[in-house]
């Protein structure tokens, strides 16, 4: 149990040590109007919080830094919103405001303007719900030749393909075969799909064009997997590489390699418990020791919902950022019917 002296202590090295990244000393702390204590006092309660574990003496310093138990306790017990963000919104409103946006328009604009405003990789994780029905497939020729493939979902998601039909097909082909399956997957939810798909290319009626349903039944397991994983929009993977927790080249290496889209949506999957932060070795990724991850839970509609993720290092300014994806997180059902 930290004493109210002690707490105070700890949230101004964290605080100042976001800002400058540089070990905090009894110095810097003595200078700060709400800490009128004795350098002699900081220093004792610097050294019992080194002790208990909640923060690091560094080798090159006689200053200490957070430990990822410091940050915990931080943003579990001490962290106050920073009312200056709201400054932000502005530019937020922007982009929910702007009705040239159509919805994955308006998402990719909303990743990249985060990640601009906080320096941090920014991914947004658009998913269905298991509401979400399948309510058409459609073929729109471009020529005799090409044509693209529609399928659209309750949710008001579109997912397109663009097709070649194959030596010896026609186009009439390709839309018998659409309807053959547009009639058996009509209403069934896109979590249903795939069983669906394999029970009709098992049909003799389907199976007597074996050459071109491998390719139609291919890519419609493709697409509706993509639904029912959800489709990320990222932005912010060279600012984040800019901090200086990552200029060793091995670090960011694997850094890279962890940021890949599976990985985070993986950190999405928990959403429904609300907003979520792990912290260094919590996230249980290699690459991802040195970053905090930050999930903010959002809903557009009924039918479709999201998490937004945050990546940046330990060092986060978490009393900026969590109060920015709160304010997208509660505007996103502005881009309902889009």
């Amino acid at each position: 149990m930290l004493t109210d002296r002690q707490k105070l202590i700890l949230k101004a090295i964290i605080e100042e040590y976001v800002t400058s990244n540089e070990p905090v000393g009894s110095k810097a702390l003595t200078e700060k109007p709400y800490l009128t204590f004795s350098s002699a006092t900081i220093r004792y309660e610097m050294q019992h919080l080194e002790e208990t574990g909640y923060l690091l003496k560094t080798h090159t310093s006689s200053g200490r830094i957070p430990s990822e138990m410091g940050y915990r306790y931080y943003i579990d017990h001490l962290l106050i919103r920073d009312d200056a963000v709201s400054d932000y919104y502005q530019y937020i409103d922007s982009v929910f405001d702007n009705k040239f946006y159509g919805k994955e328009d308006a998402v990719k604009k909303l990743a990249e303007t985060i990640s601009h405003l906080t320096g941090y990789y920014t991914a947004i994780v658009s998913s269905p719900s298991d509401n979400a029905k399948v309510l058409k497939l459609e073929i729109v020729p471009l020529n005799e030749k090409e044509t693209i493939l529609l399928i659209v979902t309750s949710s008001g998601s579109v997912q397109n393909q663009r097709i070649t039909i194959p030596t010896g097909y026609k186009m009439d082909d390709l839309l018998r075969i659409i309807q053959m399956f547009d009639n058996a997957m009509y209403g069934h939810s896109i979590y249903e799909i795939r069983d669906i798909l394999t029970q009709e290319a098992s049909k003799p009626r389907i199976r007597q064009m074996v050459d071109f349903r491998d390719d139609i039944l291919n890519f419609l397991i493709k697409a509706f997997s993509r639904f029912s994983r959800g489709e990320m929009f990222d932005a912010g993977l060279s600012k984040l590489l800019g901090h200086p927790e990552f200029e060793d080249h091995s670090v960011m290496q694997n850094l890279i390699k962890a940021v890949d889209s599976e990985v985070m949506k993986s950190f999405a999957t928990g959403a429904d418990m609300g907003v979520q932060i792990h912290i260094g070795c919590e996230n249980m990724c290699e690459g991802l020791e040195g970053c905090s991850i930050v999930t903010m839970p959002f809903i557009v509609n009924d039918n479709e919902n999201g998490s937004i993720i945050l990546v940046g290092p330990t060092r986060m300014n978490y009393r900026a950022t969590i109060p920015l994806l709160e304010y997208v997180a509660k505007n996103m059902n502005k881009l309902n019917n889009r």
